[in-house]
């Protein structure tokens, strides 16, 4: 039986498709002219990758994807889609794709400072969040959702309503995001509830100044929590502590270096923060599955032809 839902489901994947025509093959993302929206397109599975999901939301419309956060591994499909309120490293794969049937996804990216001024004038009845819950989280999109993507999409073929008329479907869309089930979540990591500006600030700080020591009881005076207190509240918003967040920012900066090519792994441990090239190369392994040269050479390989 056909339901609204699949229904637009099956729009949405005809429009993703369509702005994917003429593109070459190997190309993941396609922007568009709305600033923060994105189409995607992978045409077959992927091994685990580890990366930064920054405040965001992908929405999958067709193929499967599994996550891992923390300790869950999370399987969703077309239908549903990941969240995520703060910069949060990650582990991620496409399960299901292939040429003819590609993971098609639509990404919009978040500003919690715009959630939380929709919050604060709207007044929405959001349901409370669901104590101990990380601020990245899947979720399955109800009719309502899907329609202000919809609406969003084809938005993009009249030009001249851009500008007004996108506002206000980030509005709308905002508002479907917050009353979701697990829309008390993203409200409570975008207003700072339970000391959760405290932990913003902390993640503020660790992806401006990776690259220095880390000392816990200095970045807790300097957002005004105990180092306990900072620990425990961080490990919830992140599903890891400071100083593994701050590991993962360094060996995910370093491998953007490495993949432009002509630096030695030595150079770009120091330039990250590490003191032992050693110490660098045995976790940048354990975290990508490969030494740092010979990842960043297979990572040039998939490149796409320019």
């Amino acid at each position: 039986m056909t339901t609204p839902s699949s229904t637009t489901l099956q729009t949405l994947r005809r429009a993703v498709r369509r702005h994917f025509a003429g593109v070459p093959a190997g190309q993941r993302d396609v922007a568009t002219s709305i600033p923060w929206l994105t189409f995607i397109r992978i045409a077959a599975p992927t091994p685990t990758g580890q990366g930064m999901l920054e405040p965001s939301m992908c929405l999958l419309v067709q193929g499967q994807k599994q996550l891992l956060l923390g300790q869950d591994v999370l399987d969703y499909g077309a239908g549903s889609y990941v969240l995520s309120a703060v910069d949060m490293p990650v582990s991620g794969q496409v399960t299901h794709a292939t040429a003819t049937q590609p993971y098609l996804g639509i990404r919009i990216d978040l500003d919690p400072k715009e959630v939380a001024a929709f919050l604060l004038e709207m007044e929405p009845a959001v349901a409370p969040a669901q104590q101990g819950r990380p601020a990245a989280y899947i979720e399955q999109a109800d009719a309502a959702l899907l329609d202000v993507f919809r609406r969003l999409v084809d938005l993009l073929d009249r030009p001249r309503d851009v500008a007004v008329l996108a506002r206000l479907l980030k509005q709308e869309l905002t508002y479907h995001l917050l009353m979701a089930p697990s829309g008390g979540t993203l409200a409570a990591a975008v207003l700072g509830s339970s000391g959760e500006p405290a932990v913003g600030k902390a993640i503020r700080w660790i992806r401006d100044h990776y690259d220095e020591p880390l000392k816990i009881d200095a970045l807790a005076r300097h957002v005004r929590l105990s180092a306990s207190v900072l620990h425990r509240r961080f490990k919830q918003v992140t599903v890891m502590s400071p100083l593994q967040y701050q590991k993962h920012v360094r060996l995910l900066e370093a491998r953007k270096l490495l993949m432009n090519g002509g630096v030695e792994a030595a150079t770009v441990a120091f330039r990250v923060g590490y003191e032992s090239p050693s110490q660098f190369s045995r976790e940048y392994r354990r975290l990508f599955g490969a030494p740092p040269l010979r990842d960043a050479e297979q990572l040039r390989h998939q490149l796409p032809e320019p």
